[in-house]
């Protein structure tokens, strides 16, 4: 009678072939957990080679659903050791692992020792961990008591966060400022600094607080994407240096009343440029131009485009001659008919002779025609201090004969 020999517990799998792919699976670190352990991960997955064992009847069975490397183990939420809860900000949590910082810091202590976690050297990792506290426990906004503590944290908001904020405190604008100072548009990290300064002065202003002249001086020293919150007023107080570090993009929503503003701030900084690096400096000031700076610009050939010239004053351009638009505008002045329904070039065009304009060659129409005159009666009203006859705005006066009559009388 043949002996049965004894199976290994490995034999016990399956053939030699199935134990073999075992140890070498085994051998690379993976791990084989039961169910309740693949349940706790989360992962409801199973490898070809536990399908195909699976549907083989002859092998049998273990408890066993799913293969998880060991890199994934531990990512679940761990508790926080015992004695690690930290009960003061200090540089013991400098060494903490991340999931530790996760688990055994909370943002009630971050709140009530901000100033020590400025003082202490975290990572931006560490920061990130401390922010994501912050916001769990303030999920409508930083109260101002915890702002005016932020100091060099402030770094790591978003403008996101700020707009939550309510900032009534102009020393807390100061300090935050005074940290901004130094750092760059595209510092890494932390990226989006200057939002942050934007965000931060538009939270202050909209709710009707009031710069110093100090802080004016500060914020001159900014990449300036916040020039357009400030009121005329506020903007006339500022010193000169503004200009220089004001970009074109920082000007875009600034309004005709705060270009005005700033337009003679600009004529005074590029005084001593002239031509071509003169107009491509002022050129985003020049809504704020009068009539006579546009006059002597016209003498430059200096090609103004036409997103520049519809930006003007429409005051200021009116004046204009059809000579001094075209000295203007240069080859640029084609463009013309393109944007006739802009206002501003109906209104110019709507002030100057048809025979001119023809003249152009340009197909404008809407001038006056031959033997019309315009009389602005707003003019004769200033001049002679009388009421309105025939109401505001330029009227036309019809043929020679009526126009003798005028005069005659």
């Amino acid at each position: 009678m043949a002996l049965q020999t004894a199976r290994t517990p490995l034999e016990s799998y399956g053939t030699s072939t199935h134990g073999s792919l075992l140890l070498l699976l085994l051998g690379l670190g993976w791990m084989l957990p039961s169910r309740a352990q693949a349940a706790d991960t989360g992962l409801g997955l199973t490898t070809p080679w536990l399908q195909h064992t699976s549907r083989d009847q002859s092998w049998p069975q273990p408890e066993l659903t799913v293969i998880i490397p060991r890199a994934w183990r531990g990512t679940e939420k761990k508790a926080c050791p015992p004695g690690r809860k930290a009960q003061v900000v200090d540089e013991k949590l400098v060494f903490y692992e991340e999931w530790e910082l996760e688990a055994c810091v909370d943002g009630a202590l971050l709140a009530a020792q901000m100033d020590r976690v400025n003082l202490i050297p975290f990572t931006y990792q560490h920061l990130h961990i401390f922010k994501r506290k912050l916001d769990k426990f303030y999920p409508q906004g930083y109260p101002e008591s915890l702002i005016q503590h932020l100091r060099y944290f402030f770094l790591s908001v978003t403008p996101e966060d700020i707009y939550k904020w309510n900032v009534t405190s102009l020393e807390t604008v100061k300090s935050l400022l005074e940290v901004s100072k130094g750092h760059k548009m595209d510092a890494q990290p932390p990226s989006g600094l200057l939002p942050q300064v934007a965000a931060l002065i538009a939270r202050y202003v909209v709710r009707g607080g009031q710069l110093d002249k100090a802080t004016l001086e500060t914020l001159a020293t900014l990449h300036p994407t916040y020039l357009c919150l400030l009121s005329p007023e506020q903007l006339g107080s500022m010193s000169l240096n503004v200009v220089w570090v004001t970009r074109p993009q920082d000007l875009d929503a600034c309004s005709p009343q705060q270009i005005a503003v700033l337009y003679p701030k600009a004529r005074i900084v590029f005084k001593n440029m002239t031509g071509s690096e003169y107009f491509e400096n002022i050129k985003p000031y020049l809504g704020g131009a009068p009539m006579e700076d546009l006059r002597a610009l016209s003498q430059q050939n200096i090609n103004m485009d036409l997103a520049t010239f519809k930006k003007l004053q429409t005051e200021a351009v009116l004046p204009l001659t059809i000579a001094e638009v075209q000295k203007l505008l240069g080859p640029n002045l084609v463009g013309l008919k393109a944007e006739k329904g802009n206002s501003l070039v109906r209104d110019w065009i709507s002030r100057q002779s048809q025979d001119d304009l023809d003249s152009l060659g340009l197909g404008l129409h809407g001038g006056i025609p031959n033997g019309y005159l315009v009389l602005d009666f707003n003019v004769r009203e200033a001049l002679s201090g009388g009421p309105h006859l025939l109401g505001p705005g330029p009227v036309l006066i019809v043929t020679s004969n009526l126009l003798l009559a005028f005069i005659l009388s």
